[in-house]
């Protein structure tokens, strides 16, 4: 077994990265999905995929 974690600052980058990589045909055996947010001087986010597979 693998582990994939893509991280983005977007959704929209996220489900690319993710659709990307599940073109692969690798056999997926879990997926974590994860936002957090951050405050600084500007609310940011972070949209995460954590992806166990075989490879």
């Amino acid at each position: 077994m693998k582990i994939k974690i893509i991280e983005c600052s977007h959704e929209l980058d996220l489900q690319d990265e993710i659709n990307d990589f599940l073109e692969k045909g690798k056999r997926i055996i879990d997926m974590k999905y994860q936002v957090a947010m951050c405050f600084s001087s500007e609310l940011e986010y972070s949209f995460s995929c954590f992806i166990l597979y075989e490879d």
